[in-house]
């Protein structure tokens, strides 16, 4: 039963994921192709925009106040999140802008092998949370968690193609 259940949703998550379009980089942003360089230049690259890059950080929150916990008042909802990151820059591979077929922008997360697998915990044990997303400590959403993230990404939503170019610069470490 839970096969006939889980193979359609897969189709349709991967066909949804597949009609997804990255956005290109405004501003005159250009990048050489990483399959271009070699593979030591680009880990080294990798390594230097990363030392030199902004600090990301998702926290995990909920709507009850609790012990060690941070309050984050907004406007519709009060979050109560753990000061220390459940997630860091050091988790991620890649942050790339998109856009879904119907045009709403988002900025695809891709983890690194450790940190896919705390995503893919934080997925199962914290389902229906949240993460505070930060960015140098300025507040860049509060995604929900919906279930398992089993796949190593992270999708989320951004008001505007420009935020969402913006924000994948920023993780990435490029100037904006």
């Amino acid at each position: 039963m839970t096969r006939r259940i889980i193979l359609p949703a897969l189709i349709a998550s991967s066909a949804m994921l597949a009609a997804c379009q990255p956005m290109a980089a405004r501003k005159g942003a250009t990048a050489a192709p990483r399959a271009a360089q070699p593979a030591q230049a680009a880990q080294e690259t990798a390594a230097q925009a990363r030392t030199a890059a902004p600090a990301v950080e998702f926290r995990l929150a909920q709507d009850k106040p609790g012990a060690d916990l941070r309050e984050l008042r907004m406007p519709d909802k009060t979050y109560y999140f753990l000061l220390a990151p459940a997630l860091t820059r050091a988790d991620l591979n890649a942050a790339t802008p998109m856009k879904t077929r119907e045009g709403q922008p988002f900025v695809s997360l891709r983890f690194t092998p450790p940190g896919a697998q705390k995503l893919a915990r934080i997925g199962r044990q914290y389902s229906g949370k949240w993460l505070v997303f930060t960015i140098d400590g300025k507040l860049v959403g509060v995604p929900r968690i919906a279930g398992p993230m089993d796949e190593g990404i992270l999708n989320l939503t951004m008001n505007s193609e420009e935020q969402a170019i913006s924000v994948a610069q920023a993780i990435l470490g490029e100037a904006q």
